[in-house]
């Protein structure tokens, strides 16, 4: 009983714009994150002090999304584009390895997705429209940069985005690197169902389900990234915190591709706090990922 309206109720507190300020909201130093959110307040207040502007595309239902783009003022023509994960506040989120990518020349685009912060939208896909987007993105920076190279590196949310992405073919993208993907939206659906209905969670799922393919237009059920990453044109780096426990996804993944895949597994780390606390290992595998002479800039 009731069962649709449930689901109608949990789509929206899910999906809906989030309050991203209160990502990476400062913590006191007794907390375990307290040395990670200090770099990323202290990296936002640094990138933010570069040459920037903000960018604009309008996806292909009409929104108009926007990101900050840091262009290098040596003329290079090769760019990151950095992919946020859920609910969360991109600059915050990106500044720390944006700052990292601009050092090593290239400029970074870090995007807003819709539904969060200055880019337009009522709610959050995780990743059946969010991909499609990243495609405008990706047309914009070839629009700018003709003879440009791209790498899009995107964490959480945004290296499941990154997967959805790999069997596309996109104009002088070069890789993808993955941070703590997951496997499919339908298997987010249903771990959120599963957690928050329990034993009614299989009567309330396809209503779920039905209220997403109503929505977006989409089927949750199709977005299998080891089937995406099986077509996969691009060389690809997979990391996570080893806490995380995405050993047994990256072998599916890995063993799925068909292209080379790089997996590194960072000690000690959790979601997303690799590239804070163990930032050395970090930013040298990612810099012998990209000087592979496939990937060069």
């Amino acid at each position: 009983m009731f069962e649709k309206l449930k689901a109608n109720i949990l789509f929206h507190q899910v999906l809906k714009r989030p309050d991203i300020e209160k990502a990476y909201a400062m913590v006191p130093p007794t907390d375990s994150w307290y040395d990670t959110i200090t770099k990323v307040h202290n990296s936002l207040k640094e990138i933010q002090q570069l040459p920037h502007e903000i960018l604009r595309i309008t996806s292909h239902d009409g929104l108009t999304l926007k990101g900050i783009y840091y262009p290098r003022e040596d003329g290079c023509n090769g760019t990151v584009i950095c992919v946020h994960g859920y609910t969360s506040h991109a600059e915050r989120e990106w500044a720390y390895p944006g700052l990292f990518y601009h050092s090593l020349g290239y400029n970074v685009l870090i995007p807003y997705q819709r539904a969060h912060g200055i880019s337009e939208g009522k709610y959050i896909t995780f990743g059946a429209l969010e991909y499609r987007d990243m495609l405008k993105w990706v047309d914009l920076v070839n629009g700018m940069h003709p003879d440009g190279s791209i790498v899009i590196h995107g964490l959480s949310m945004g290296g499941g985005i990154v997967l959805d992405l790999a069997d596309k073919e996109m104009r002088n993208v070069k890789c993808l690197i993955a941070d703590a993907p997951n496997d499919s939206i339908d298997g987010f659906w249903r771990g959120i169902t599963g957690h928050v209905f329990k034993k009614d969670a299989d009567r309330i799922y396809p209503h779920i389900l039905a209220r997403y393919r109503k929505e977006f237009s989409a089927d949750a059920t199709a977005f299998d990234r080891a089937k995406t990453v099986a077509g996969c044109r691009y060389p690809l780096l997979l990391s996570a915190g080893e806490l995380e426990h995405l050993e047994e996804l990256f072998q599916k993944l890995e063993s799925a591709n068909p292209m080379e895949t790089t997996v590194v597994i960072l000690p000690g780390c959790n979601h997303g706090n690799g590239m804070y606390k163990q930032t050395e290992m970090y930013q040298s595998a990612i810099k012998a990922f990209l000087s592979k002479e496939y990937h060069h800039v």
